[in-house]
């Protein structure tokens, strides 16, 4: 018994194995309301065109009212019997496309003449059927596929239409509709639009530690604790006081002019806790202590569009600016607890920091309107010195914030259009 299943499997893939042999594959359209043309070179037709149309449309219902016939037109000219006569002998496995590539002026005449017809060419050899598709700008057949060959012409006609036609049909464009397609350039060398805009929201990471580098460029940062509510080893850098590690959201809205050179406008929002160390009773006052980030700016982009895909339109850029940065602090005192002396003389950052921003990016725009936005870079925050010390001032005045950079990385959905 165990024997008789193995034969029986064993048998049933090898048949299924031999119904269908893809030779190669290409791409080709099925239309809506098909004209398909049956094709051969043989004596013997072996499908009837009535009982291919009642097979497509029983087992494809997105394909409308088909029409098929036979190609007679073909037939009987002597062009194209020729090259269906040299199809039939030159047909094996293991081809490619371009063996069977048509090469007479006439017959490329002929199939850049189909518009949106459909040649479906069938031939008798090997002891089966030799199948593929032929349609408008083909210059071979666009794919090659060796078919069980059945006595019945309706089994037949199932298995072609379950090969070739079990995909969801496209809507046939009217005379005008295809003139205009004719008439596109090719999607790379389309015409530059005018300006493109976007609107978008981001979410996204700051820390000031960069991915790949040495650990010790940043303990003195990592390691560094407010003592007395205003003293650290170092207060060049604002993460000696606050988190450098934060999450961010922002928005933003863009332009670029001819595909090349724009500019975006950004609002960036972050919260920052103050770096206390815990373990020192003096903060047992304390509730919370943090500051609000604030960040407005804008920046220089250079970018180039790249046509991904028909849906699918890719814009990588580099950008530079400038940026504004606002910490309002948010500070408060456990519940009926007084403030202490230092809770009253803590440290306080500059009204405004300002710093460069720099990095690179990619819009990934979706049926010409629905992006994603993928951005990183540096940015630096610096006090804003507009003039020096008084000479009354300390010799050594501390600077809060005097240097300040950090990295980001960002990623946005955004609306996007364009004007040609």
């Amino acid at each position: 018994m165990q024997k008789f299943f193995f034969f029986l499997s064993f048998t049933l893939a090898f048949n299924f194995s031999n119904a269908k042999q893809i030779i190669y594959k290409g791409d080709y359209t099925i239309w809506t309301n098909p004209d398909i043309l049956i094709w051969s070179p043989d004596s013997n037709l072996i499908i009837q065109p009535q009982e291919f149309c009642l097979a497509l449309k029983r087992l494809n219902p997105s394909i409308g009212e088909p029409k098929c016939r036979v190609f007679g037109e073909w037939e009987r000219d002597s062009i194209t019997s020729r090259y269906a006569s040299w199809l039939h002998d030159n047909m094996a496995p293991h081809l490619e496309s371009k063996h069977l590539r048509a090469r007479n002026p006439i017959m490329l005449q002929k199939l850049n003449q189909l518009e949106d017809k459909t040649v479906l060419f069938l031939t008798q050899k090997d002891g089966g059927i030799y199948a593929s598709i032929l349609e408008e700008q083909s210059n071979s057949p666009k794919n090659l596929l060796f078919l069980t060959q059945y006595s019945n012409s309706l089994e037949q006609s199932e298995s072609i239409v379950k090969t070739f036609f079990n995909k969801k049909a496209t809507r046939r464009l009217s005379s005008k509709e295809r003139q205009k397609k004719a008439e596109e350039p090719d999607p790379f060398y389309s015409e530059i639009p005018k300006h493109q805009t976007w609107v978008g929201a981001a979410y996204g990471i700051g820390q000031a530690k960069f991915p790949l580098t040495p650990h010790s460029w940043y303990k003195s940062k990592l390691n560094s604790r407010v003592k007395n509510y205003r003293i650290t080893a170092d207060s060049l850098s604002l993460w000696n006081f606050v988190e450098d590690k934060a999450p961010f959201t922002s928005i933003y809205f863009g332009r670029v002019w001819y595909g090349f050179i724009g500019g975006e406008f950004f609002y960036r929002y972050s919260s920052h806790r103050v770096k206390i160390d815990t373990r020192d009773t003096l903060y047992n006052e304390l509730d919370h202590w943090r500051f609000k980030r604030h960040e407005t700016g804008i920046h220089l982009t250079l970018s180039k569009n790249f046509e991904s895909a028909s849906f699918l339109r890719s814009i990588p850029y580099a950008f530079l600016g400038f940026q504004y940065s606002f910490f309002n602090e948010d500070i408060a005192l456990k519940k009926d607890r007084e403030a202490s002396q230092y809770y009253k003389t803590r440290i306080n950052f500059e009204n405004a920091y300002r710093g460069v921003i720099l990095g690179v990016g990619s819009h990934f725009v979706f049926f010409d309107h629905w992006s994603i936005n993928l951005k990183g870079g540096l940015a630096s925050r610096g006090r804003m010195l507009d003039k020096d010390p008084s000479a009354s001032a300390t010799t050594s005045p501390t600077i809060i914030g005097g240097s300040t950079i950090d990295g980001f990385i960002s990623f946005g959905l955004e609306y996007f259009w364009t004007v040609y």
